[in-house]
């Protein structure tokens, strides 16, 4: 019996370990702050593909790319974290125009739900955002709204 189960251990397939890139990495946090308040509308999504193509300056075809493998990854996620220990290396400007990104989807229905702005502060916390530039960052994008 113990053979069997050796064999069968040793057959087990190491879990799949993805190297997210950056650019998934954001789509992923885009969507999950798009899902937080449980209503995603179309509006979220087109400014997640205008946001995506600013940041990284691609085309609308390899953002929709991003933005499918980006869901597929927040929805096998257990944590914001498998997305922020990609991020948190960048500079503090990048991390800063990410998290402004998130702020801008939060407003884009002009009303921001109290789990999107949970998301948003998690995110902020693990990228090691100062909580001043948190709020300067909210409020800027609470003027751009939809």
């Amino acid at each position: 019996m113990i053979d069997r189960l050796k064999k069968w251990l040793d057959g087990a397939k190491p879990p799949e370990t993805i190297e997210l890139s950056e650019e998934i990495a954001v789509a992923a946090l885009l969507t999950e702050v798009m899902l937080a308040d449980g209503a995603a509308s179309r509006a979220e999504q087109q400014r997640m593909e205008q946001l995506l193509a600013r940041l990284f300056g691609q085309s609308q075809d390899v953002v929709h790319d991003w933005l499918e493998q980006g869901r597929a990854q927040q929805q096998e996620s257990v944590s914001l974290y498998e997305f922020t220990s990609r991020l948190k290396a960048l500079p503090m400007g990048q991390r800063e125009n990410i998290l402004h990104a998130l702020w801008l989807i939060a407003f884009t229905d002009d009303q921001l739900d109290p789990l999107e702005e949970a998301v948003i502060r998690q995110t902020a916390d693990l990228l090691y955002i100062p909580h001043s530039r948190f709020i300067q960052l909210k409020h800027r994008a609470e003027g751009q709204g939809s």
